[in-house]
């Protein structure tokens, strides 16, 4: 998946609701699509919020 379509999940389409780290991944996908960070960052980003939303399990 790419920064972009992560964004849109985070924003758009994402079931649960949404905390702290949701809303800290969605600006990771923003910087990636800017340029200003590595994608590492979205990913991680994407993955932390989806275990504090309970999607992901270690």
């Amino acid at each position: 998946m790419s920064a972009r379509e992560a964004a849109v999940i985070l924003g758009e389409q994402w079931p649960a609701e949404s905390g702290r780290k949701n809303e800290i991944a969605l600006k990771a996908c923003y910087s990636v699509i800017h340029g200003y960070v590595a994608p590492v960052i979205c990913r991680r980003a994407f993955e932390a919020a989806a275990r504090e939303a309970g999607f992901l399990l270690e």
